[in-house]
């Protein structure tokens, strides 16, 4: 889906004054080059590949990394580390506690770990046969002060 979606960030808003209550007219009135300019763009994309601007870039980034919930607690709760091992129940225990702080879905944790082996974690039972992921160590837990 990331490499399918482009951001356009469209930052100019046209005072009331300045708006052309015609446009709508006088784009119709040019459909034939506005659908030739298209047509061509088109033909440019398949031959040529896409180049976004970075502008575009950057703001595509930017929405994926708001709406990456999974990333954002990774980033908080702890760091990757391929020597590390975590306990299935510590991760949902971490992850439940900081969704809902930051009004997150908090779903299963089947699909936790499923979600974070997408992300390389590798499903894992240690020695006692207790199930976690290697690949990610995870902080001690904040404790609230009294």
């Amino acid at each position: 889906m990331k490499r399918r979606l482009h951001l356009v960030p469209f930052t100019v808003t046209v005072p009331p004054a300045r708006r052309d209550p015609e446009l709508a007219q006088k784009l119709l009135g040019e459909r034939d080059g506005i659908v030739r300019w298209a047509v061509d763009g088109c033909l440019d994309w398949q031959q040529h590949g896409l180049e976004p601007p970075a502008s575009v870039s950057d703001a595509t980034q930017d929405y994926f990394e708001d709406e990456d919930a999974h990333g954002q607690w990774m980033a908080v709760a702890g760091a990757l580390d391929p020597n590390a091992f975590a306990l299935s129940s510590d991760l949902y225990g971490s992850w439940k506690v900081w969704a809902e702080e930051n009004g997150e879905y908090v779903g299963s944790i089947k699909r936790l770990i499923a979600a974070l082996a997408v992300r390389g974690l590798k499903p894992h039972r240690n020695s006692t046969g207790q199930r976690g992921l290697i690949g990610f160590r995870l902080l001690p837990r904040r404790t609230p002060r009294v």
